[in-house]
């Protein structure tokens, strides 16, 4: 099962960055993957107009 729901991206009034927030039903569901602080990778694809978020995988023996 996918998990989903409507969220917004909200502009820093302070800098040319971006937030999106996860809407806490997502986060508390045992399926979901990833945790605080943890660096994912992000691609957008502006023809599609998705953005794809993936845990940045540590390989055996190499540092963070």
């Amino acid at each position: 099962m996918a998990l989903e729901g409507k969220t917004k991206i909200l502009n820093s009034p302070n800098a040319r960055t971006q937030y999106i927030t996860i809407p806490a039903a997502i986060v508390i569901d045992s399926q979901y993957p990833f945790k605080g602080n943890e660096e994912v990778y992000i691609y957008v694809n502006p023809k599609l107009e998705i953005i794809e978020i993936r845990k940045i995988e540590i390989r055996k023996g190499e540092k963070k």
